[in-house]
């Protein structure tokens, strides 16, 4: 009789056990074609139409003309540079010229013959001296086109190699562009997309009051104001944005196994794994272009560790 009860008991607490509380998650629903998305992404402040100007020589920055992000002319002066090499045979031309001089006002002071010749090296050492200071002269850097100068200017005494360090960057601060990495498949979207609202906010949280368009691959902004500074960092919301094909995905949904992709969703308050090929990144979305459909709900509660039947209740 015991043993019966004893079953019993334990049958009823095996019982109690299998009843999980239904877990609390964050879903979200997928978005299709027909719905509008809204992508961030982290940009840089650059001029627009703006091109770098390379050192032609290897050697150092001896003089600076220009202030960082200042307004330039066509032509006018930023850098002179010295050529390293050039530089070095400048100065033993010098040392020997003035060795030369030195034995030349001796010799004239003691009635050398050898004042003759010694006259003529001098000339020829001041000959090639001058050449050298010419050539000095052609280190000076111009800009090539008029307007602001960017955020990377090289400072005075900095050594430059050739065809390879940007000694500084010119362009137009009116209109400004903002710099986001964008996917092929996304840039395509964008070019691809009406009416799209596009919005700024700086560091701060502020947002800036003029929108901005996509064109050419890159983000505009009016910058009457000059509020759009160079180097400066911003974030760039992209709304009314819509894909074609397939469905998005938060990139917080997406798992990964030994045997690829896969997400979690709500079926019927419990948790399903789906198998996912993914396609492109579009912001903090992926394109799934097979494994779910729009009706689709996933779970993006990364930090869960979820197993499937699991019941539910959404957040």
């Amino acid at each position: 009789m015991r043993k019966i009860l004893l079953l019993i008991f334990m049958t009823i607490i095996f019982a109690g056990c299998s009843n999980e509380s239904p877990l609390e998650v964050k879903t979200e629903k997928v978005l299709s074609s027909s719905d509008a998305v809204t992508v961030i992404h982290d940009g840089k402040i650059s001029l627009s139409k703006e091109i770098k100007i390379f050192s032609p020589v290897s050697g150092n920055v001896t003089e600076k003309y220009i202030e960082d992000g200042s307004d330039v002319t066509e032509g006018q002066k930023l850098f002179k540079i010295n050529d390293l090499e050039t530089q070095s045979d400048f100065l033993q031309a010098k040392k020997e010229l003035a060795q030369s001089k030195t034995a030349l006002a001796k010799a004239l002071v003691e009635n050398d013959p050898a004042a003759s010749e010694l006259q003529i090296s001098v000339e020829e050492k001041q000959a090639l001296v001058q050449k050298f200071e010419d050539e000095a002269s052609s280190g000076i850097i111009y800009t090539p086109k008029a307007g602001r100068l960017g955020a990377v200017v090289v400072p005075e005494g900095m050594p430059v190699t050739e065809n390879e360090t940007v000694l500084a960057t010119v362009g137009n601060i009116n209109p400004a562009v903002v710099n986001v990495e964008l996917s092929e498949a996304e840039s395509e979207i964008l070019s691809a997309s009406t009416d799209l609202k596009i919005s700024l906010k700086f560091s701060d949280g502020e947002t800036y009051p003029y929108a901005g368009t996509f064109k050419d691959g890159a983000i505009f902004f009016e910058n009457p104001d000059e509020l759009l500074m160079p180097g400066f960092s911003a974030q760039i919301e992209i709304g009314n944005l819509k894909i074609s094909n397939g469905v998005l995905v938060p990139e917080s949904a997406i798992r990964k196994d030994g045997a690829g992709d896969f997400v979690y969703i709500n079926k019927n308050d419990e948790v399903a794994i789906k198998k996912i090929l993914l396609g492109d990144k579009i912001g903090t979305y992926y394109i799934v272009k097979d494994g779910l459909t729009a009706e689709d709900s996933v779970i993006v509660d990364s930090s869960i560790n979820l197993r499937e039947g699991t019941p539910l209740k959404s957040k």
